[in-house]
C-alpha cells in the first residue's frame, strides 16, 4: 500500500493547510479538507440567532453553492438509504414538519435520526455553542413553515410543489438552482452573532475540530484494530470515501462490498483478510489525493494524471509542453512571438532549477495515474517513486530531445517557443483531435512513461503521425502547421536527427536522402503558393494535394509536381529563377552525393527537411525583395 502511505504522509506534512481555501493555478478555490468532512452545494442558507431563532433564510447562487459539512462514514457515500450528516443535510433530514407538506421517507425517520445524532454531538466533551443554538432552532421543527413565511420554498395547498411549470409566471429563485424537486434542497445553517464579524458556520475552523475530536471518539469508543498502513491500533473502515475526480465521481479506489460473484477468487472468505485501513488513515489519504488533483492534477476523459512532491510543492509533469512551464502571467516577458531558441533553453532550465530549489535534495517525487473501470471502481493504472533528481533529469532529457518549433495564438496572442510538445498534442496529432477519446488517453499514458522512464516513443505513434501530417487535405490551415510542428518534434525525438542542437533551421550540409526530399516540396510548395497569391486564388497547392503519395513514391510523384510547376514559375517571372537555383541544388545533393534517387517511401526525417526549407523561404522572402531574390 506504498500509495495509500505516500498520500497520509502528504496530509500529515500539509496538515497546516487543512480547511483553508486556496486558489489552484486556474482560479479555482480548493481545501484540503478535514478529515470527517465533504464538500456539498447548499441551495438554501439558513441563518439562526444565538438564542435558537430563525433570522434569515436565503436561496444561495450557485458560484456560492460549494459548502464543506461535516459527515461520516456511511453518510459520505450514501445512496438511498437514509444516513445523516454531521450538521448541514438535505430537507428530509433538517425539517421536522417534512412530511407535512407532503413528503414521504422511503424507510426510516431521516429527520429523528439526524436529531439523534446531532443531540449526541451537542451532549459530548466537543460540543460547539454555534451548533447547540442550530440544534434548539430545530428542535422546534418548524423549518418548512418557517421557509414558506421567507418565500423561500413554494406551496400549493399545504403542499410542497415539486416542480415549477411555465404558466405559473415567473420562475422564483430556488428554481433556478435546483437539480431536483423542492423536496432535494439541501440547507446549510449559520449563526448571527450580534456585534461580531461572522464567520459561516461550514468555514469556522473551531466547528470543524470539535466535530472531529467528536467523531473520532466516537470511532475510539466503537472498537480499534490494527491499520496495515500505519501498523497502528486505531478505529477501521470498511467503506471508503468516493467523490476522488470531481464532486459527482462515485467510484471507489477501495471497495469489497460485493460478497458474491467471485470477488475473493477462492482466497478469502471474508474483506477483512486481505487487509484492514484506519478510518483516519483512510480519510487523509483519500482528501489528500482529491486535494491534490484538483491543485495539480490533469484530467482526460476520466483519465487523472497526477505529479506531486509530500511538501505540496507545485512540479512540473509530464504531460505538459515547454510553454506550460511559463503558465505564469509573470512569464509573459519571455513568451513573446522573436524569443529565441538559445534564450528559451536558458530559461527553461532555469525554471527546473526553480523547482528544485523549493525540494530537499533527499525529495521524491510520487507520479500517479487512475481511471474507473466501472462507475463505482476506480484503479490505479501507474504509480512510481522517483528521487527527485532523476525525476528532473528525465523531464529536462524529454524537453531537450523531443524539440521543435512551435507557433500559434493563445490568449488572442500569438506565441512561439522552443522545446517538446504536450503529450495530448502529440496523440491528437497521431489520430485526431476528434478521434477515439479512449485511444487518446491511452496514447497519452503510453507517452507519459516514455518521458518518466526515459523510453522512446512507440513506433506505431510515430508512424500514426507521419500519416496523418502527410495528407494535409481537409483540415484548416492553422490545425495542420500545428501538427507539422509537433510531427517534427516526434520525429526529432524519434531519429535522435538533431540530437543536442537547439535549432530548427535549415542545414544545407545534410545529404539525407529523406531530408533532401523535404526540402524539394517545401521549394515547390512555396513557389505555387506565392504565385497563387499574387493571382489572389485561395486553395492547397499541389505540393501539399500530392504530399501524401510524394511520401510514398517520391520520385514518380515529383515528377508531376515538378512538371505543374512550370506555369507558376512562368507567373511568378524573374522571381522564380530564386526558386529554380534551389531546386538545382538540392537536386544536385540527391543525384551525386547520395547516388540514391530511387522511389522508396520516406520516413519522418523528410517532414523535418520541408519544415525547416520552408520557414527558411519564408523568412528569407519576409526580409528581403523580390528585386533582391533576382
Amino acid at each position: 500500500m506504498t500509495w495509500l502511505s505516500d498520500l497520509f504522509e502528504t496530509y500529515e506534512v500539509n496538515s497546516e493547510r487543512v480547511g483553508i481555501k486556496e486558489k489552484n493555478r486556474w482560479g479555482q478555490e480548493i481545501t484540503l479538507l478535514p478529515i470527517s468532512h465533504a464538500y456539498q452545494n447548499a441551495q438554501v442558507e439558513v441563518t439562526i440567532t444565538p438564542n435558537g431563532d430563525l433570522f434569515s433564510a436565503t436561496v444561495v447562487p450557485k458560484d456560492e453553492a460549494a459548502t464543506l459539512i461535516p459527515v461520516t462514514i456511511d453518510s459520505a457515500g450514501r445512496t438511498s438509504s437514509p444516513s445523516p450528516h454531521g450538521l448541514h443535510d438535505g430537507l428530509q433530514y433538517v425539517a421536522g414538519d417534512y412530511q407535512e407538506y407532503g413528503g414521504k421517507y422511503k424507510k426510516e425517520n431521516a429527520h429523528l435520526m439526524y436529531l439523534e445524532n446531532l443531540r449526541a454531538w451537542c451532549h459530548s466533551d466537543y460540543a460547539n455553542a454555534r451548533v447547540k443554538s442550530i440544534l434548539t432552532y430545530l428542535e422546534k421543527g418548524t423549518l418548512i413553515k418557517d421557509l414558506l413565511d421567507k418565500q423561500v420554498l413554494v406551496a400549493e395547498n399545504n403542499q410542497l410543489l415539486a416542480k415549477w411549470s411555465a404558466d405559473l409566471g415567473d420562475k422564483p429563485p430556488l428554481f433556478t438552482v435546483l437539480v431536483g424537486d423542492q423536496f432535494s434542497t439541501f440547507i446549510r445553517f449559520n449563526v448571527h452573532e450580534l456585534g461580531s464579524v461572522d464567520v459561516p458556520v461550514w468555514d469556522d475552523k473551531q466547528v470543524m475540530d470539535d466535530y472531529v475530536n467528536y467523531y473520532t471518539q466516537k470511532q475510539i469508543e466503537e472498537g480499534e484494530g490494527l491499520d496495515y498502513v500505519t501498523g497502528k491500533q486505531m478505529p477501521l473502515t470498511e467503506n471508503h470515501p468516493s467523490k476522488v475526480r470531481y464532486g459527482g465521481d462515485m467510484a471507489k479506489l477501495i471497495s469489497g462490498n460485493d460478497s458474491t460473484n467471485f470477488t475473493y477468487r477462492g482466497r478469502f472468505s471474508d474483506k477483512n483478510q486481505v487487509a484492514t485501513i484506519g478510518y483516519e488513515v483512510s480519510q487523509k489519504a483519500h482528501n489528500a489525493l482529491k486535494w491534490l488533483i484538483s491543485r495539480q492534477g490533469y484530467t482526460n476523459d476520466g483519465r487523472v494524471f497526477l505529479v506531486w512532491s509530500m511538501e505540496g510543492v507545485a512540479i512540473p509533469t509530464p504531460e505538459e509542453s515547454t510553454y506550460d512551464f511559463f503558465f505564469d502571467e509573470e512569464e509573459d516577458s519571455i513568451l513573446d512571438h522573436d524569443t529565441t531558441a538559445q534564450k528559451f533553453a536558458e530559461v527553461f532550465r532555469s525554471a527546473l532549477s526553480g523547482y528544485q530549489k523549493k525540494l530537499a535534495y533527499e525529495s521524491q517525487i510520487q507520479l500517479m495515474i487512475l481511471d474507473s473501470a466501472t462507475k463505482g471502481r476506480m484503479g490505479i493504472l501507474y504509480y512510481q517513486v522517483l528521487p527527485q533528481q532523476l525525476y528532473f533529469d528525465r523531464l529536462e532529457n524529454w524537453h531537450e530531445t523531443c524539440y521543435w518549433q512551435h507557433t500559434g495564438v493563445w490568449n488572442k496572442k500569438n506565441y512561439q517557443f522552443f522545446g517538446a510538445p504536450s503529450l495530448k498534442d502529440i496523440a491528437e496529432t497521431a489520430y485526431g483531435s476528434r478521434g477515439n477519446e479512449a485511444l487518446i488517453k491511452n496514447t497519452i499514458q503510453q507517452l507519459y512513461s516514455c518521458v518518466v522512464d526515459g523510453k522512446d516513443i512507440p513506433m506505431n505513434v510515430v508512424q500514426s503521425a507521419l500519416r496523418r501530417v502527410s495528407n494535409p487535405v481537409n483540415r484548416e490551415k492553422w490545425e495542420w502547421n500545428k501538427e507539422l510542428s509537433v510531427a517534427c518534434s516526434v520525429m526529432n525525438k524519434h531519429y535522435k536527427f538533431k540530437k543536442g542542437e537547439k535549432s530548427v533551421a535549415l542545414d544545407r550540409e545534410i545529404t539525407d536522402r529523406n531530408y533532401l526530399f523535404g526540402r524539394l516540396l517545401a521549394v515547390a510548395d512555396v513557389l505555387e503558393e506565392r504565385a497563387l497569391m499574387k493571382a489572389g486564388v485561395k486553395r492547397n497547392t499541389n505540393a501539399k494535394r500530392y504530399m501524401n503519395t510524394f511520401s510514398m513514391r517520391p520520385l514518380s510523384t515529383w515528377k508531376i509536381i515538378q512538371e505543374n510547376l512550370i506555369p507558376y514559375q512562368i507567373r511568378l517571372k524573374d522571381t522564380s529563377h530564386f526558386y529554380q537555383k534551389e531546386l538545382d541544388e538540392i537536386g544536385s545533393k540527391i543525384v551525386v552525393e547520395n547516388n540514391d534517387y530511387g522511389d522508396a517511401p520516406l520516413n519522418g526525417k523528410y517532414l523535418l527537411g520541408y519544415y525547416s526549407q520552408r520557414e527558411a523561404l519564408i523568412n528569407y522572402k519576409n526580409n528581403t525583395s523580390d528585386t533582391e531574390e533576382k
